[in-house]
């Protein structure tokens, strides 16, 4: 083997150094503009920071393949063996991933501005996708659990609790005390500015409801 190979760099320190930089700041954005419009109760820390983390990484690699295609091949067949093995429950996270790697990929291959525009441009897309709404989650956004007395339970909700509820549909009730008192379980979608705090506080100031209970979807829970 020849020293000279080993030794031999095509990029210069200054290169290398402003692309894993960039790869790091875009990378940044990208990942705030997940915290900044995930739509469930808590974005995932770790989802965070593997946004972070997964540009510079393939920026590394990119830069440590450059143009040849051995070397190249071998990393495909040595990737070929690591699964993911954390299930990525929505859909739209893996976006937020696809784009982490393809800042890397841009990055790493010395095409900079097409890093650059191409990050600003999709996180402006979905800033403002988030902003009108698009980016909420479905139809059964929460799980709302109550008891009331009556065989009408929404007789016994005001007005006011009522219209913090767009959409509702009953999953299931319950005998708790032998037709004296019924336990009512239903999928509901937030009306717009409503939160699930306010809602347990309207509903509990109803005398004919009590024990109210929100329960946010599976997949809004990672922390």
């Amino acid at each position: 083997m020849n020293p000279a190979n080993v030794l031999r760099v095509d990029l210069t320190p200054g290169q290398i150094g402003l692309s894993f930089l960039l790869s790091f700041a875009l990378a940044f954005i990208w990942a705030t503009v997940y915290r900044k419009t995930h739509s469930g109760v808590a974005y995932t820390r770790s989802f965070f920071l593997t946004l972070m983390m997964i540009s510079p990484i393939v920026t590394m690699v990119m830069l440590a393949i450059g143009s040849n295609v051995a070397l190249s091949l071998g990393l495909v067949g040595a990737l070929s063996i690591i699964r993911f093995r954390t299930v990525i429950k929505d859909a739209k996270d893996m976006t937020f991933l696809f784009l982490s790697i393809g800042v890397g990929l841009c990055c790493g291959a010395n095409a900079w501005l097409v890093a650059v525009i191409g990050t600003v441009v999709i996180s402006l897309i979905t800033v403002v996708m988030s902003k009108i709404g698009h980016g909420g989650a479905g139809s059964a956004d929460y799980i709302l659990i109550f008891r009331s007395n009556q065989k009408e339970p929404w007789s016994a909700v005001s007005p006011s609790a009522q219209d913090m509820i767009s959409w509702k549909q009953l999953r299931g009730v319950t005998d708790i005390d032998s037709g004296a008192e019924f336990e009512y379980t239903y999928n509901v979608r937030l009306a717009s500015k409503a939160s699930p705090e306010r809602i347990v506080g309207e509903f509990s100031k109803n005398g004919g409801v009590r024990q109210v209970t929100m329960i946010a979807p599976e997949n809004h829970l990672d922390l």
